[in-house]
């Protein structure tokens, strides 16, 4: 969904969206995967360009680092983007500035619109785990036969003693 910021009243635009088709690139995936994604969305015009707030909420199906399986992740992500416009002649320019914390929430606008979709987008993709655990306990897999260690303990030996530690069975002999 693209909006023209011409559009926008002076007093702002609420914006509900339901189930908005949002297409992400999940990093255990290969293609990008269509999301439905709802959203509460105020546009507020500034003398810069847009502010952007809302909150952003989806449920994406990711796959456990530890034992591979399955499971949907809900996802809720508050955010605040302010679009300006770019200065003129600033493409020209290959000044290097130093970005402030402020500048971080900062996007430019192209042509006059704001892309939705793509602020949905970046919101989800930020909000996604490094590590996505299926539950907090989640014991993996067997680095040996593979076994769920999830559903049980496997046949598998412990792994075997520290070789640097074989002096020491010898000092225990003589006790």
């Amino acid at each position: 969904m693209v909006i023209d910021i011409a559009q926008i009243p002076q007093e702002g635009l609420e914006l509900t969206l339901w189930a908005e088709p949002v297409a992400l690139r999940l990093p255990e995936e290969g293609p990008p995967a269509q999301v439905r994604a709802d959203a509460l969305l105020n546009l507020t015009r500034t003398s810069q360009g847009v502010l952007a707030e809302g909150e952003v909420t989806s449920t994406l199906s990711l796959v456990c680092s530890r034992c591979s399986e399955p499971f949907a992740h809900p996802i809720r992500e508050a955010f605040s983007v302010h679009y300006q416009r770019p200065a003129a002649g600033a493409a020209e320019e290959e000044e290097e500035v130093e970005l402030a914390a402020e500048d971080l929430d900062t996007e430019f606008l192209e042509e006059g619109r704001l892309d939705v979709t793509a602020l949905l987008q970046q919101n989800l993709l930020l909000a996604l785990p490094v590590q996505p655990l299926c539950r907090e306990g989640c014991q993996g897999l067997c680095p040996r036969c593979g076994a769920d260690r999830n559903e049980g303990p496997c046949a598998c030996p412990g792994p075997p003693p520290d070789p640097r530690f074989k002096i020491l069975e010898r000092l225990k002999g003589d006790a």
